[in-house]
C-alpha cells in the first residue's frame, strides 16, 4: 500500500469517527426528572422527546388537540417520553400535569396521554374539572379497547394515540359512552374486589380524623398532593426541556391541577 493511498483511507477513517463523536455529543440524554420541573414545560401541546411520529404525524395531533383548546378551553396533552426512570407511570402523569399546569386553572380540565415507550406503559391523566366526564372506567376502556390494541398491532403508536385522542375529546364533550360491564347471574371476582376496595375506602375515610392534611385515595392509593417524588437513581443531567414539540397555535398550558383520576395499562 503507498503512501497516498494509506492517507486517503486514514483520512476517511478520521472523518468518520469525527461524524459519529459529534452526532453522539449533539444528542441530548432524557432525565425523567428535569422533564418534570415546571420550567421544563413543553410549548406545544403534543410533546415526543423519542421521535415515534413524524412531523405530519405530530401537526395533525396538534392541530386537533388546540382546535379543542381554542373552543373549550380543555387541553389534552400527548407526551410521549423514554421512561419515568423507575418511577410508578400514574404518579409521574399526575406530578407532571400539576408541575406544568395542563388544563385552565379555572376549571382543571386538563388531559394528559403519556406514553412511556421503552417502559411499554401509558396513562391517562384527568384534572378535577373532567373527572366527571372521563372517568377512571372510560379512561381503562380507552386505553385497553382503542390504544393498546394499536400498539400491539405493529406499533401503530399514530394510529392509537390519534384514535385514543378521538375517544378522549369524545368523553370531555360527553358524547361518549364507553360499553357497559356484563351482567350476570354471578357475580364477577372484579366486582367482588371493587366491592371490598369500596369498602375499605368508606371506612378508612370515616375512621380518618382531622389534621391529615394533603393526602388523598385514588386508584394511586394514599399519598401526598404535594409530595414530591423520590427518584430510585440521580437523575442522568445535561437534558433541556421544551423539546421533541410541534410547531402550532398552541398558546401554552393555562395552570390546571391534578387529583388522581385516571387510568394506565401497558403493551
Amino acid at each position: 500500500m503507498n503512501l497516498s493511498t494509506y492517507s486517503k483511507r486514514l483520512t476517511l477513517f478520521l472523518l468518520a469517527a469525527f461524524s459519529f463523536v459529534l452526532s453522539f455529543a449533539q444528542q441530548k440524554t432524557f432525565d425523567p426528572a428535569e422533564f418534570l420541573k415546571k420550567e421544563n414545560a413543553s410549548k406545544t401541546i403534543v410533546t415526543d422527546e423519542t421521535n415515534t411520529l413524524t412531523s405530519d404525524q405530530k401537526n395533525a395531533l396538534e392541530a386537533k388537540l388546540v382546535q379543542l383548546d381554542d373552543s373549550t378551553s380543555t387541553q389534552v396533552a400527548v407526551i410521549i417520553i423514554p421512561t419515568t426512570g423507575g418511577v410508578n407511570i400514574s404518579e409521574y402523569n399526575q406530578e407532571l400535569g400539576r408541575n406544568w399546569g395542563v388544563g385552565d386553572k379555572r376549571y382543571n380540565n386538563g388531559v394528559i396521554l403519556l406514553i412511556a415507550k421503552e417502559d411499554r406503559k401509558l396513562d391517562i391523566a384527568a384534572g378535577y374539572g373532567v373527572e366527571g366526564a372521563l372517568t377512571d372506567y372510560t379512561s381503562q376502556h380507552i386505553i385497553d379497547d382503542i390504544i393498546v390494541p394499536n400498539f400491539k398491532n405493529g406499533n401503530d403508536y399514530y394510529r392509537g394515540i390519534d384514535e385514543g385522542t378521538d375517544a378522549i375529546i369524545k368523553a370531555v364533550k360527553g358524547e361518549y359512552n364507553a360499553p357497559r360491564e356484563k351482567q350476570g347471574g354471578k357475580m364477577s371476582i372484579g366486582r367482588i374486589i371493587f366491592i371490598i376496595v369500596i369498602i375499605i375506602v368508606f371506612l378508612a375515610f370515616s375512621s380518618g380524623g382531622g389534621g391529615g392534611g394533603g393526602t388523598f385515595m385514588s386508584r394511586r392509593g394514599s399519598r401526598g398532593i404535594t409530595g414530591p417524588i423520590f427518584w430510585p437513581t440521580g437523575g442522568g443531567g445535561g437534558w433541556s426541556g421544551g423539546g421533541g414539540g410541534s410547531s402550532g397555535g398552541f398558546g401554552g398550558f393555562g395552570g390546571g391541577s391534578f387529583g388522581g383520576g385516571g387510568a394506565s395499562g401497558s403493551w
